[in-house]
């Protein structure tokens, strides 16, 4: 016979509330991860997935999704869950990038940052391994201080 006094712990029960939280989290977030684009049924937008902070938070929302719509240069924060009606678009990595090569390349430059953007895009492709050197260089990159 178990003993009751164990089973019912202050701990015990904590980690089953938060064991309850992370399922709940990853049910909201569903198959969303950072880098992947996916389609909203609601406002049929493709958006692009920036950031994800499961939580939980001391206040609401208890968790957030970071996005950017697909050719948008704004982001937003928001912790609508997933809908089994949204769809995936492309997954983080490769597809994703070619993705948002076909879309940003489609488009005509308008401004001076759209077509650096797309010049780096090109480069990008052309360059892969300098580019990813040269993001790996970036993480450990000490900048000065400017007085």
């Amino acid at each position: 016979m178990k003993h009751h006094a164990r089973t019912s712990s202050p701990a015990r029960k904590a980690y089953y509330d938060a064991a309850g939280y992370r399922r709940w989290v990853a049910r909201q977030i569903g198959p969303r991860a950072v880098g992947g684009f996916y389609r909203s049924a609601y406002s049929d937008v493709v958006y692009e997935v920036l950031a994800i902070e499961s939580g939980p938070r001391p206040v609401w929302p208890t968790w957030k999704i970071t996005v950017r719509t697909l050719g948008e240069s704004t982001s937003r924060c928001h912790c609508a869950a997933w809908d089994e009606r949204d769809q995936v678009v492309a997954a983080p990595g490769e597809e994703a990038l070619t993705v948002w090569a076909e879309h940003t390349l489609s488009r005509p430059a308008e401004s001076d940052g759209a077509l650096l953007e797309q010049r780096h895009l090109l480069d990008e492709a052309v360059h892969p391994a300098a580019v990813a050197a040269l993001h790996r260089l970036a993480l450990t990159a000490c900048l000065p201080r400017t007085a």
